[in-house]
């Protein structure tokens, strides 16, 4: 039988096996990380999806901003830095965009907004102090991110497009900067999304996705720039209507115990409770989104030229996402995602670890007394706790260093 490969140094001294690991952690946190922003609109799926990244080992949120959407920018910047605070991750910048999209008044009914205002409480508890961090103007806070990033930085975009639009008419050159932008948004082959609402112009608009119809204007914007050098990748609701997330998943995310999981079941469950009916069969958008920004083998891509309708009345096609024949792709549609094709389920969407802490954290069947008894030497809790810290050090490190490089003048 072959044996994994940290199970053949068990028999190595321990400190030979705690710097093999924490190096191989240190090297997964850092250097490998691609720079993320995320910019959401206040949504609890978006809130799942945020916490997704921050336990992705893959990514290195550098920033997260807020978009005029399901939350009031205005108001929600207080519970999304409660929320980093809960989840000791106060250190990564926080933008504000805007409370109206850049043309027409669309906007979610009040009863909505009103949820995002509480945090979902009582379902998701949080500190109950504010903590006394200063945000920024979203747009200022995407446009320097990515210039300053000595990396190519991927956006993750799970709110109506407003921030990157403006971002994108404030200084184009951001292009060059940018790895790729995943937008959760559009029903391209399918219906949308507005008609779970019974009442106009939401009940009367088929075509339309939410992200999209509130601001139909910012997101065609978007999409002329995936004809410009920008790289789009689109997960609509032909996507996430193929993906489920259900009371054994919040079971298995709350079990997995890490601060994330936690938060996100406790998203889930008011999802599950509140939100999922036989008209939104997955109750985490944001989050197929993110897995698909992550996990390349989770659905194919079809290349396609979208138009988005900004012309039509709100109440009847504005915001259809019309996929156009004979011209040139500007995204990438993800139109079939499934688990299949990755070596985790929706279970374990936060417990999965990478080759490195399976092997090393991994238990042998003995099914004798005579048989080679395996030992742990190595506490991979802690390793992660403490790869953690330091990806957060080299954060914090690398933001003095940026200042100081702006502050210091050079004598030749």
């Amino acid at each position: 039988m072959e044996r994994p490969l940290l199970a053949s140094y068990s028999l190595l001294p321990t400190p030979y096996l705690l710097l093999t690991t924490y190096y191989s952690l240190l090297i997964m946190t850092t250097t490998n990380s691609t720079p993320l922003i995320i910019d959401d609109d206040g949504s609890q799926d978006g809130m799942t999806a945020i916490a997704y990244m921050l336990a992705n080992s893959k990514f290195d949120v550098e920033a997260i901003t807020i978009s005029n959407g399901i939350a009031r920018p205005e108001i929600f910047d207080d519970n999304l830095l409660r929320m980093l605070d809960r989840l000791d991750d106060l250190d990564i910048p926080v933008g504000v965009g805007r409370s109206t999209p850049l043309a027409g008044d669309n906007e979610f009914p009040d009863f909505i907004r009103d949820a995002s205002d509480t945090f979902w409480s009582p379902y998701i508890s949080l500190p109950e102090e504010v903590p006394d961090v200063e945000t920024e103007n979203a747009v200022d806070l995407i446009i320097e991110t990515v210039k300053d990033s000595p990396e190519p930085v991927a956006i993750l975009a799970t709110g109506p497009l407003t921030n990157i639009a403006e971002a994108l008419r404030r200084d184009p050159s951001i292009i060059d900067n940018i790895e790729v932008v995943q937008i959760m948004g559009g029903a391209v082959f399918t219906e949308g999304n507005l008609p779970v609402l019974p009442d106009p112009p939401f009940s009367t608009n088929t075509a339309a996705e939410f992200n999209i119809w509130i601001d139909p204007v910012a997101a065609q914007e978007v999409f002329d720039a995936g004809e410009e050098g920008l790289k789009i990748q689109l997960t609509p609701l032909d996507a996430t209507n193929e993906i489920e997330f259900d009371r054994e998943d919040y079971q298995a995310w709350l079990d997995t115990g890490t601060p994330e999981s936690v938060i996100a079941a406790e998203f889930l469950d008011y999802a599950l409770e509140v939100i999922q009916s036989d008209n939104d069969p997955n109750p985490v958008w944001d989050l197929v989104a993110a897995i698909n920004l992550s996990e390349p083998e989770f659905s194919p891509e079809t290349s396609l030229h979208i138009d988005v309708d900004t012309e039509s009345a709100p109440g009847d096609t504005q915001g259809e996402t019309e996929p156009v024949p004979d011209l040139p792709p500007n995204v990438l549609v993800s139109l079939n995602p499934s688990f299949d094709n990755l070596d985790f389920d929706s279970d374990r969407v936060f417990s999965y670890y990478d080759s490195v802490i399976q092997t090393a954290a991994s238990r042998q069947d003995r099914y004798g007394r005579s048989e080679i008894k395996y030992l742990s030497t190595v506490n991979i809790a802690e390793l992660q706790t403490q790869s953690d810290r330091l990806a957060r050090d080299y954060r914090q490190l690398d933001t003095k260093i940026q200042q100081a490089n702006w502050n210091t003048e050079l004598v030749e």
